[in-house]
Protein backbone atom coordinates (compact mmCIF):
# COMPACT_ATOMS: atom_id res chain seq x y z
CA UNK A 1 0.00 0.00 0.00
CA UNK A 2 1.34 3.39 -0.88
CA UNK A 3 2.80 5.74 1.93
CA UNK A 4 0.65 8.53 1.85
CA UNK A 5 3.25 11.07 2.33
CA UNK A 6 4.82 10.35 -0.88
CA UNK A 7 4.40 13.34 -2.92
CA UNK A 8 3.28 13.35 -6.19
CA UNK A 9 6.78 13.04 -8.31
CA UNK A 10 7.55 10.05 -5.62
CA UNK A 11 4.49 8.65 -7.38
CA UNK A 12 5.50 9.29 -10.70
CA UNK A 13 8.88 8.12 -10.17
CA UNK A 14 8.26 4.73 -8.87
CA UNK A 15 5.38 3.80 -11.24
CA UNK A 16 7.62 5.01 -14.15
CA UNK A 17 10.32 2.44 -12.81
CA UNK A 18 7.80 -0.37 -12.28
CA UNK A 19 6.50 0.00 -16.00
CA UNK A 20 10.84 0.21 -16.89
CA UNK A 21 11.26 -2.87 -15.22
CA UNK A 22 8.19 -4.96 -16.94
CA UNK A 23 9.26 -3.83 -20.21
CA UNK A 24 12.77 -4.58 -19.85
CA UNK A 25 11.59 -8.09 -18.63
CA UNK A 26 9.37 -8.47 -21.06
CA UNK A 27 12.28 -7.23 -23.70
CA UNK A 28 14.32 -9.63 -22.75
CA UNK A 29 12.52 -12.88 -23.22
CA UNK A 30 11.55 -11.55 -26.32
CA UNK A 31 14.91 -11.82 -27.25
CA UNK A 32 15.58 -15.33 -25.44
CA UNK A 33 12.75 -16.61 -27.82
CA UNK A 34 14.09 -14.87 -30.83
CA UNK A 35 17.18 -16.26 -30.14
CA UNK A 36 15.88 -19.55 -29.62
CA UNK A 37 13.42 -19.53 -32.31
CA UNK A 38 16.72 -19.00 -35.05
CA UNK A 39 18.36 -21.83 -33.51
CA UNK A 40 15.30 -24.00 -34.15
CA UNK A 41 15.08 -22.53 -37.96
CA UNK A 42 18.90 -23.43 -38.09
CA UNK A 43 18.65 -26.53 -36.85
CA UNK A 44 15.97 -27.55 -39.24
CA UNK A 45 17.68 -26.06 -42.01
CA UNK A 46 20.90 -28.34 -40.83
CA UNK A 47 18.66 -31.68 -41.17
CA UNK A 48 16.94 -30.99 -44.06
CA UNK A 49 20.30 -30.31 -45.85
CA UNK A 50 21.97 -33.20 -44.32
CA UNK A 51 18.72 -35.79 -45.52
CA UNK A 52 17.94 -34.00 -48.75
CA UNK A 53 14.49 -32.28 -49.59
CA UNK A 54 12.03 -34.65 -48.38
CA UNK A 55 10.04 -34.86 -44.87
CA UNK A 56 12.02 -37.60 -43.13
CA UNK A 57 8.62 -39.77 -41.67
CA UNK A 58 9.56 -40.99 -37.80
CA UNK A 59 7.34 -43.96 -37.27
CA UNK A 60 6.44 -43.95 -40.78
CA UNK A 61 3.37 -41.57 -39.73
CA UNK A 62 5.10 -38.51 -38.24
CA UNK A 63 6.42 -35.91 -40.09
CA UNK A 64 9.79 -34.32 -39.21
CA UNK A 65 8.18 -30.79 -40.23
CA UNK A 66 5.87 -31.33 -37.27
CA UNK A 67 8.37 -32.13 -34.82
CA UNK A 68 9.85 -28.62 -35.73
CA UNK A 69 6.48 -26.66 -35.45
CA UNK A 70 6.01 -28.30 -32.48
CA UNK A 71 8.85 -27.34 -30.80
CA UNK A 72 8.28 -23.70 -32.19
CA UNK A 73 4.81 -23.33 -30.52
CA UNK A 74 5.81 -25.28 -27.02
CA UNK A 75 8.50 -22.14 -27.34
CA UNK A 76 5.77 -19.36 -28.57
CA UNK A 77 3.70 -19.85 -25.99
CA UNK A 78 6.10 -21.38 -23.19
CA UNK A 79 8.07 -17.96 -23.38
CA UNK A 80 5.27 -15.84 -23.89
CA UNK A 81 3.08 -16.85 -21.06
CA UNK A 82 6.48 -16.78 -18.82
CA UNK A 83 7.27 -12.88 -20.33
CA UNK A 84 4.04 -11.72 -19.55
CA UNK A 85 3.87 -13.34 -15.78
CA UNK A 86 7.52 -11.65 -15.29
CA UNK A 87 6.66 -8.47 -16.47
CA UNK A 88 3.93 -8.43 -13.70
CA UNK A 89 5.78 -9.55 -11.22
CA UNK A 90 8.12 -6.95 -12.32
CA UNK A 91 5.44 -4.48 -12.12
CA UNK A 92 3.90 -5.62 -8.78
CA UNK A 93 7.48 -5.63 -7.09
CA UNK A 94 8.66 -2.39 -5.57
CA UNK A 95 11.48 -1.12 -7.09
CA UNK A 96 14.99 -0.41 -5.46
Amino acid sequence: MPDSSQTTIDKLRETSLRVLNAVIELVAHLIVLTFLLLGIWLLERLVHWLWGSTDFLFFGWLKLKYLFDGADLILLVGFLLWGVYSAIVAYVKKPE
